[in-house]
């Protein structure tokens, strides 16, 4: 088993949003490095802010690896969905969707689907919802396979997004729209909040994760609740997950105390198995 750990950056964090960095990517690439961590997850507000000599200068000479691209901001920004009713509002929402993989492409990364999704407006409107983001999804699939970037769908629970809150409905909706280049995204706490039992969820839908994000039941670093950690690495342990888990927790009660202590943590666990 041969595992990432990677920190989550950002330009600016929005309200409550769980980043243990704000700021110039360059520098949080040499603070995340410092720290220990392998790699880091960048969440910027437009995929243009990635374009620059400057960060990879930073990414070599660090010898860091960007594990993920955030596409959130699309929506919490800009008011951009993949099943957004307005036809120009959704194509919109594809073709930002597509500069990230382009980016996600050259910085040899994953590109991750959240919020982005948006929301089912009301009831009546669900099945239209599904249809609508099954048609850009399969867009989406069809030109991340082409540019070799793996694009990964993030269960969210209930109270942040209003469907496809579960591991078991997405991988239902990726299976049944077979999408290929479209794997899953675990988050614990957002597991704690869906799953009946998170070992369990894990072990069934441990063949579509390819990409994992740690807090704990209260968002706080792993080990600050009750979410059972070490049961979830001896699962990746035992189907050898080969893939990166990243720090998405809350930056409390700074972010470098968040960060410190979540990189711990989770070495910790790693180094129990």
């Amino acid at each position: 088993m041969h595992i990432q750990l990677s920190l989550t950056l950002t330009d600016r964090i929005i309200g409550s949003a769980p980043f243990l960095y704000e700021g110039a990517f360059e520098s949080g690439i040499a603070y995340a490095r410092r720290l220990g961590y392998d790699g880091v997850e960048l969440h910027a507000s437009d995929p243009s802010a990635l374009h620059s000599p400057d960060l990879t200068t930073a990414l070599k000479e660090n010898d860091i690896q960007v594990t993920a691209l955030g596409t959130g901001r699309l929506y919490v920004n800009k008011g951009l969905s993949l099943t957004d009713g307005d036809k120009a509002v959704r194509s919109e929402a594809v073709r930002k969707m597509k500069e990230y993989i382009d980016t996600a492409a050259a910085l040899r990364s994953i590109v991750i689907i959240g919020c982005v999704r948006g929301n089912v407006p009301s009831p009546d409107k669900y099945s239209d919802t599904l249809r609508l983001l099954g048609e850009s999804m399969h867009t989406l699939d069809d030109y991340a396979a082409r540019q070799g970037v793996t694009m990964v769908f993030e269960p969210i629970n209930r109270y942040e997004n209003n469907y496809l809150c579960s591991t078991y409905e997405i991988a239902d909706f990726l299976h049944t729209n077979q999408l290929k280049n479209i794997k899953m995204m675990m988050d614990t706490f957002h597991m704690n909040i869906e799953e009946k039992d998170i070992g369990q969820a894990v072990t069934d839908n441990i063949g579509d994760i390819r990409y994992v994000h740690f807090a704990d039941s209260n968002r706080l670093w792993p080990g600050k609740g009750h979410i059972d950690f070490r049961q979830i690495i001896e699962i990746f342990s035992n189907y050898k997950y080969n893939g990166t888990i990243s720090a998405e927790c809350l930056p409390l009660p700074t972010k470098q105390d968040a960060a410190v202590n979540w990189l711990s943590s989770v070495k910790e666990l790693l180094e129990q198995i």
